[in-house]
């Protein structure tokens, strides 16, 4: 029997959508009350979803890489920020179904994080491509599905940045159904609040979905952590209601549940910050807090602007019955890479990230805001 909750809850998927046993589920649903206890605040721990790199990633790739294998790839390639856990998760997670996979990296501000993810992915094999921005981006996409679309011994699965499409979506309904159901054995209610960061929106999506199918009067908050460009309401909900028609078309029945989506999302717009990436003080004070008073190591890219705003909320809110959720969706389960000389054995493209200095290519980014590159080295390195 299938330990992913959206199995367990129908199970007419089990005949109809491919998955790969990946995760550790359930992920603990632990108390926070050091941090607020009125209200209650939780913590998803889907960092533990795997012991060799963890996070969000997992429910997806259980999803995705069972479509690999089905369609018969070899080869995944796909794209992220320099210190990318989505290219990190693809890259050891499918190593372990022999899988391969094709990194192609975009700008982001670089800090120890960053440099150690770098390191990570030449340990997993990750085929390594240093693209600049969104547009190289697109342009190495298309060079590689027309060198191989038509070489047999390099089958090639085009995944985008994030992994976030109707299929992987679903990972996170289930993680919702898996989340209530530990609410009951705690005794509580459906929480007021669920807050989780927003890139590629689908983490949000799935979550979404899943508190509209099961009926729970709770409101997603999405913390966007990305160029507004990049995420809006439309683009979350519109990913929500692919998700829920995939399942009525897979035999699930969704109800009324697309029509409760926009209502039930709150998008977070106040704590992204300079861009993508850039540290922030309110998420700075967020990482020192979760870690000195309850243990938890955040990141600054991505949950720790996301436990921000679920500070903030529970500050406003003191006094509720109703608990609040905070969803924690990197890894803390891989392995940290002391620094040394193995950077030397990077792509010649990627040593500018090792040695303070900035990477002097033409970048379309730093028309949003100031160039990543340059903030690294004149920061020196200092922890974003």
């Amino acid at each position: 029997m299938s330990t992913n909750f959206l199995y367990k809850s129908y199970p007419v998927l089990q005949e109809t959508v491919p998955l790969v046993e990946l995760g550790n589920w359930p992920t603990p649903l632990e108390r926070l009350p050091e941090i607020s206890s009125r209200p209650l605040l939780l913590v998803k721990r889907d960092d533990l979803s795997h012991p060799l790199y963890g996070g969000n990633k997992v429910r997806k790739l259980e999803l995705i890489l069972a479509d690999v294998k089905r369609k018969g790839f070899r080869e995944i390639v796909t794209a992220g920020g320099l210190g990318s856990h989505h290219v990190l998760a693809v890259a050891a997670l499918g190593r372990e179904l022999g899988l391969r996979t094709t990194g192609l990296f975009f700008c982001q501000p670089v800090n120890e994080h960053v440099r150690n993810n770098l390191l990570l992915e030449m340990e997993f094999g990750t085929e390594m491509h240093f693209v600049r921005d969104y547009p190289g981006m697109v342009l190495r996409y298309l060079r590689i599905y027309l060198a191989r679309r038509f070489n047999p011994r390099r089958k090639t699965y085009l995944l985008l940045p994030g992994g976030s499409n109707a299929l992987s979506t679903l990972g996170y309904i289930g993680a919702v159904l898996e989340m209530r159901l530990q609410l009951r054995e705690q005794g509580l209610p459906d929480p007021a609040a669920i807050f989780v960061a927003a890139g590629t929106g689908g983490t949000a999506a799935g979550l979404l979905a899943g508190i509209a199918l099961a009926g729970m009067d709770t409101l997603l908050h999405a913390v966007r952590v990305v160029h507004p460009s990049l995420l809006g309401r439309r683009k979350i909900v519109g990913l929500a209601r692919r998700s829920l028609r995939l399942l009525a078309r897979r035999g699930v029945n969704i109800g009324d549940a697309a029509s409760r989506l926009d209502e039930r999302l709150r998008l977070e717009e106040g704590y992204l910050g300079e861009g993508y990436g850039f540290a922030t003080d309110t998420a700075q004070e967020a990482i020192r807090r979760f870690q000195e008073m309850a243990g938890i190591t955040l990141e600054g890219c991505y949950t720790g602007k996301a436990a921000a705003a679920c500070l903030d909320y529970c500050a406003v809110r003191e006094g509720s019955s109703r608990p609040v959720v905070f969803v924690h969706t990197a890894s803390s389960t891989h392995r940290e890479i002391k620094l040394s000389a193995a950077e030397r054995e990077l792509p010649p493209d990627f040593r500018w990230c090792f040695t303070g200095s900035p990477c002097r290519r033409s970048c379309s980014l730093k028309g949003w805001n100031r160039p990543f590159c340059e903030i690294a080295s004149r920061d020196n390195w200092r922890c974003l």
